[in-house]
């Protein structure tokens, strides 16, 4: 599952919100709760603008209950099934 960034909501919640569709729950009923994998200010905080205020680019990936998560700079959230190594 793959999405474009549709508003201004914290990246957090975006990532959250995400994980909660592709799993057909409410955010508030993931379990685990998201911040077991991730710290959701320090992910808030990875691609706000430099002290120049130009954008950031790249990527973080992070496991979370057996799925890949990948967070774009531009705000693209992808989620997949972890894969069997």
């Amino acid at each position: 599952m793959n999405s474009q960034p549709s508003n201004d909501e914290p990246l957090s919640v975006r990532v959250a919100r995400e994980i909660a569709d592709h799993e057909g729950v409410d955010p508030t009923e993931l379990s685990p709760p998201l911040y077991h994998s991730l710290d959701p200010t320090a992910l808030n905080s990875l691609f706000e603008p430099t002290a120049g205020g130009g954008p950031r680019a790249g990527r973080v990936t992070f496991t979370y209950d057996r799925k890949r998560i990948a967070v774009d700079s531009d705000g693209d959230v992808t989620v997949e099934p972890k894969r069997r190594p």
